[in-house]
C-alpha cells in the first residue's frame, strides 16, 4: 500500500483530485454567494416596487378618509345633529336623514367593514352603520385616549391600532382606529369627533398579497406606532417591537432607507418608505437568507455539483492512466533487471517523452545486456584459466616419488607391482591430465582415489587402510575433477607420521538436495590453533596438504559454486580429522 501511494499516478490523482474538490467547492460557495447576493439585490428592489404599490393603495384609504372627513366636517346637519338638544320630532328625523344622506355620499361607502361613529361634546352618539350597535356609551367613548388625542390635536387625523372595536362587530377583532375633530369657526371650536373604525385584517388586505414566508410588512402612523403588520408579533410582542423601533432608530441616525442586521445567525434587511403627502410609513423586515434557501435547491446544487466533479475526476482518471501506464510498464521492466533479465524491452508507446525515454531504456539495456554477455565469457574464461591453473597444481614431488617408487621396484625385481603401479599412475595421468574436461562423474572421481591410494600403498606400505562407502544413487553426480584427492593425500602424510598405522574412510550420500561428502581418518589430528591458521587461510605460503592444498580446493569451490560453498575441517589433537565438503545435485 505504501509503495502504491508513492507512485507517481497515485499522486497525479490525489493532487488534481484535490484541487478539483477545492475548485468545485470554492466555485459552489462562490456561485451561491453571488447568487445569494444578486438575490437579495432583485428582492429588495422588489420590496420597493412593493412600497410603491401599497403607498397608492393606503393613500387612497386615506385619501378617502380625509375627503370623509372634511364634508362631515363642513356639513351644518352634522354639527347641528350633534350640539343641539332639543328637538321636535320631525325635525329630528329629517336631520337624521340629511346626516345619512350626507355621509352615503362619502367614499367611505364602499368600505363595507368600516365602522363610522360621530361623537358630540355633550356625549351625543350616532352610529353609521345599523347592522351593529355601540357597546360603550357616548360619556364613555369621551373618555377613550384616542378621542382625548383627537380633541388635543384638532388638526390631525389620529390613527391607532387597539386589540377590539367599540361596537359588537368590531369588539372580538384587532382594529385599526382613526379619529379627528369636527372643528368649526377655522378651527376654532369643536363639536364633537368623528371615529372610523377597521378590521386590521380588512386594512391589511392592501399589502398581504406582497409578503410571503421570508418578508414582513409594517405600517406605522405619525407617532411611530405601529398600526398594522402580516405578522403580529409586531403588533403585540414587546420585544419584536422593541427591535423593529430599534431598525428605524438606526435609520433614521444614519439617515438611510434600508440597513441590514445579524439577527439568529442570519441577515434581515430593514426597508422604509414614507408615504407621500402623510407622515405614514412603511417598512419591510426581509429574511433574505431564508429567502434564498426557499428558492434555491441547494440539495440539487449539490447533487450536480457531486456529478459534475465525479464525471471530470472519472475523465482525468483515465486520462491520467493511459499517460502514466507506459511509464509504470516501463518502471516494471527495471525491476526485472535486477533480477537479471535484460531480455524484457518496453514498448514505445505514450506520450512523446515517454516514447523517447522507453526508446532509450531499450538501446540502454540491449546495450547492457551486450556488455554482460562479454564480460560473463571474459569471467568464463578467467574462470576457467584458474580452474585449470588449479589442476595443474599437483605436486611434481609426487610424480618423481612414483617414478622413483617404480624404478626401486624395477630394480627390486618385483615386475607385478610395478606393472600395477604403473597401470594406475597411468590412469591417474589420464584422467587428471588428459582428460580436459572440468567435471567428472563419481564413480570417476572414486575411481582416481583408488588408484592413488593403490600407488601410495605400493610406496609406502599398507599402514594406512582406506575405506570406501558411497551410495548408488550418487556414482552418476558431476563433481569438479581432483576434489577430493588432496584431503586422502593428507591424511596419507599428516594423520599417520612415521609409518603409523591408521583407516580414512569416505562417506558420499545424498542429503537435503546436496550431494554429501565426508572424509574421516582416525591420525592425530590438529590443534585448535592449527585448525584455526588453516581457516583463516594464514600461512597461505605453506601448504597443508602435500598436492593442491586446503585453499585451493576451497578456491575451486567457491569459484565453481559460488560464496555459498566451501570445505568444513572438524578436528581434535589426537582423536583424528573429518573433511565435510557438498556439492549440488547435478548429473
Amino acid at each position: 500500500m505504501k509503495n502504491k501511494c508513492n507512485t507517481l499516478f497515485f499522486k497525479i490523482i490525489i493532487v488534481v483530485l484535490g484541487a478539483i474538490l477545492c475548485l468545485a467547492g470554492a466555485l459552489s460557495v462562490l456561485n451561491i454567494k453571488t447568487s445569494q447576493d444578486v438575490f437579495v439585490e432583485n428582492f429588495v428592489e422588489s420590496q420597493q416596487k412593493i412600497f410603491r404599490q401599497i403607498d397608492e393603495n393606503i393613500y387612497e384609504l386615506f385619501q378617502n378618509v380625509t375627503a370623509a372627513t372634511s364634508v362631515i366636517c363642513g356639513s351644518s346637519s352634522v354639527r347641528e345633529y350633534l350640539g343641539r338638544e332639543k328637538w321636535e320630532a320631525a325635525e329630528e328625523f329629517r336631520n337624521i336623514l340629511d346626516v345619512k344622506k350626507i355621509l352615503q355620499q362619502q367614499p367611505l361607502a364602499k368600505y363595507s367593514d368600516m365602522s363610522l361613529i360621530l361623537v358630540g361634546n355633550n356625549g351625543k352618539t350616532y352610529n353609521y352603520n345599523s347592522t351593529s350597535r355601540l357597546i360603550l356609551s357616548g360619556e364613555e367613548l369621551l373618555e377613550t385616549e384616542i378621542i382625548q388625542q383627537a380633541y388635543e390635536t384638532p388638526k390631525k387625523l389620529i390613527c391607532r391600532y387597539k386589540s377590539g372595536g367599540y361596537t359588537d362587530v368590531m369588539k372580538s377583532y384587532p382594529v385599526i382606529m382613526m379619529a379627528k375633530a369636527i372643528t368649526n369657526n377655522g378651527g376654532k371650536t369643536i363639536d364633537g369627533v368623528i371615529l372610523l373604525t377597521i378590521k386590521e385584517k380588512d386594512f391589511r388586505n392592501n399589502y398581504e398579497v406582497f409578503t410571503t414566508s421570508s418578508n414582513d410588512i409594517l405600517i406605522f402612523n405619525q407617532d411611530n406606532e405601529i398600526i398594522s403588520s402580516n405578522y403580529t408579533e409586531y403588533l403585540t410582542s414587546s420585544s419584536e417591537i422593541e427591535k423593529v423601533w430599534d431598525a428605524l432608530e438606526e435609520m433614521q441616525d444614519k439617515k438611510s432607507s434600508m440597513i441590514t442586521r445579524q439577527e439568529n445567525g442570519q441577515r434581515t434587511v430593514y426597508l422604509k418608505q414614507n408615504f407621500h403627502n402623510t407622515d405614514y410609513k412603511a417598512m419591510g423586515v426581509i429574511h433574505p437568507d431564508q429567502a434564498f434557501e426557499s428558492v434555491y435547491d441547494f440539495r440539487y446544487i449539490i447533487e450536480v455539483t457531486a456529478a459534475i466533479t465525479a464525471a471530470a475526476i472519472l475523465i482525468i482518471f483515465i486520462l491520467v492512466r493511459q499517460q502514466t501506464k507506459p511509464l509504470s510498464k516501463l518502471i516494471e521492466n527495471m525491476r526485472k533487471v535486477q533480477d537479471g533479465r535484460l531480455d524484457k524491452l518496453v514498448k514505445v508507446e505514450g506520450t512523446q517523452e515517454i516514447r523517447e525515454l522507453s526508446a532509450t531504456y531499450n538501446d540502454m539495456l540491449g546495450e547492457l545486456d551486450n556488455y554482460i554477455q562479454k564480460l560473463m565469457q571474459v569471467e568464463k574464461s578467467k574462470r576457467e584459466a584458474e580452474i585449470h591453473s588449479l589442476q595443474m597444481q599437483i605436486n611434481p614431488h609426487y610424480i618423481y616419488n612414483t617414478l622413483a617408487s617404480v624404478k626401486w621396484l624395477i630394480w627390486q625385481g618385483d615386475k607385478e607391482k610395478s606393472v600395477q603401479v604403473i597401470d594406475a599412475f597411468i590412469q591417474l595421468l589420464r584422467n587428471t591430465i588428459s582428460n580436459k574436461n572440468e567435471f567428472i562423474t563419481l564413480k570417476e572421481e572414486i575411481e582416481n582415489l583408488k588408484n592413488y591410494v593403490l600407488i601410495n600403498q605400493i610406496r609406502y606400505g599398507n599402514q594406512v587402510n582406506v575405506d570406501f562407502y558411497v551410495t548408488p544413487d550418487c556414482e552418476e553426480q558431476k563433481v569438479p575433477k581432483l576434489i577430493l584427492q588432496p584431503f586422502v593425500e593428507n591424511a596419507f602424510f599428516h594423520a599417520f607420521p612415521q609409518g603409523e598405522k591408521g583407516t580414512i574412510s569416505i562417506f558420499v550420500r545424498q542429503s537435503d538436495g546436496l550431494l554429501r561428502v565426508e572424509i574421516e581418518d582416525n591420525g592425530i589430528g590438529m590443534s585448535s590453533e592449527t585448525l584455526r591458521d588453516l581457516l583463516n587461510k594464514k600461512n597461505a605460503s605453506r601448504e597443508h596438504f602435500t598436492g593442491i592444498g586446503v585453499n585451493n580446493v576451497d578456491d575451486r569451490m567457491k569459484l565453481i559454486y559460488g560464496e555459498n560453498y566451501g570445505i568444513l575441517i572438524e578436528s581434535q589433537e589426537g582423536r583424528g580429522t573429518k573433511i565435510t565438503v557438498c556439492f549440488p545435485l547435478n548429473k
